[in-house]
Order: C-alpha cells, then structure tokens, then sequence
C-alpha cells in the first residue's frame, strides 16, 4: 500500500490530516483547522514544499537554510523529532519523536516521496451526517482509497454500533464480496466488537468471525505534550459461511 493522507476530525471537531507510510504507520501530522477546505490547502502545502532541504538543529554551527525547509530537533525529552516548514515560516507538518537522527531522515524521505500521495477523506460521511452536501468526486475517491480488491473495509468511529452494522450489511451484500473487515482504535474497538456480534446474532447469521488481529498503534502527542501515545487497534474480519 503506497502512501496516503488522511484527512479525518479530531475529539473537539477541527479538521487534521495525517500521512499514514506503506505499513500504515503515522510518519506526519498537520495542525488543526476549522475549515474543511482549509486543512486540504494544508496538504497541498506539503506536497507543495515536499522535497525541501534539511536543516539540523542538533548540531553546532549547522548551515542555516531559508524557507522552505524541514528542520531536525530534539524536544524536552532528547528525542529526535522534526517538522516542515513552508516559506511564509509556519509548520505545515510535524513528526512523532524518533529514536535516532537516522529514523528521521528516514521519515523526512517518506514524505518526499509522498509529493504525490492521494488524499483519502475520512470526513465525508460525517459532514453528510451534518447536513453537508458531500463533492461526488470526494466521495469516489474516498470509495477507491477505502475499498481494496479483496475485501472491504469499515472504519468504526464514534458513531453507534447500529450504523456500521448497516455498513456491514451492505458490504456483504454484494454477490462477489465473501469478506468485510472492521478496523477500529481505543473507545471504538468496543463499537466494532458490537457491530460485528449485533450483524452476525441478528441478521446475518451466515456470517463468521474469520480472525481478529490486535495491536497497538504510536498516535502523535496531543498539544501541549510532547511523546507519543500508544492506542490498542483491533481487526475483525468477517466472512461468509
């Protein structure tokens, strides 16, 4: 799987973006923003500035570079952590802390390698759940990005337990769909647990439990903190008998 952004709203309903590496995990993260519109010129910003120079703050008398640029620094920790600055000199992108210098740099080349990323919008579904009008052509790319070849996946959230039910329901409906995997984080694996035991106990009793996978993901520091935080995922899988 390439890289992707992922625009998605955080607890407090601002919009963010992440940009997720071929293994899934979280290598940068953007700043809130109010406006929807506001977050993807972020994003742009990035794939605009991607394959700027480095410059190390962590070491004497480094060469000093203009904007725009990515710049290595150790926080309040000593850990290794940088970030991306734009020309007009505001941080369009931050990084989780690094072990070492090396993980770094080999994180800044994930971004420059992501100039041309897609953008998977996470967000559709709830601005059409506020009232919002969704652009068609968000919503197919949304579809493409979520939608593998093998199997469809639903990613549970904060909404109830009924609504990836019908989620479920509807991507098993189709003929050539054998399977369908739940992927769920913290408060939501117990949504997805619900989800998945209401489909098969209720309606789809066909259904099966395939596997389940559990894990722990590094999550960026919220504002203020400086480490980062490690939430319990979970997979289900789910096929038909």
């Amino acid at each position: 799987m390439p890289s992707i952004f992922q625009v998605y709203k955080d607890a407090s309903g601002k919009y963010r973006f992440r940009l997720r590496d071929s293994d899934e995990k979280i290598v940068a993260v953007g700043e809130a923003y109010e406006q929807h519109s506001s977050c993807l010129n972020g994003i742009k910003s990035i794939q605009k500035n991607c394959n700027s120079e480095i410059e190390d703050l962590t070491v004497e008398d480094g060469l000093k570079l203009s904007n725009p640029k990515y710049q290595i620094f150790k926080d309040s920790s000593a850990e290794f952590r940088f970030h991306l600055k734009a020309s007009n000199g505001e941080i369009i992108a931050e990084s989780g802390s690094c072990s070492t210098k090396e993980d770094c740099l080999r994180t800044i080349d994930v971004i420059k390698n992501s100039c041309n990323a897609e953008i998977e919008d996470l967000t559709v579904s709830q601005r059409s759940d506020e009232g919002a009008k969704p652009n068609v052509a968000e919503v197919l790319k949304t579809k493409n990005n979520v939608l593998s070849e093998k199997a469809r996946t639903v990613f549970v959230g904060n909404k109830m337990p009924m609504d990836y039910v019908m989620a479920i329901m509807t991507g098993l409906s189709a003929s050539d769909q054998k399977s369908i995997t739940l992927k769920a984080r913290g408060k939501a694996i117990a949504t997805a647990v619900d989800a998945a035991e209401i489909t098969r106990n209720r309606f789809l009793k066909n259904v099966k439990v395939n596997s389940i996978k559990i894990g722990t993901e590094a999550m960026p520091p919220r504002e203020g903190e400086t480490r980062e935080r490690m939430v319990s995922t979970i997979e289900i899988m789910l096929a038909k008998e």
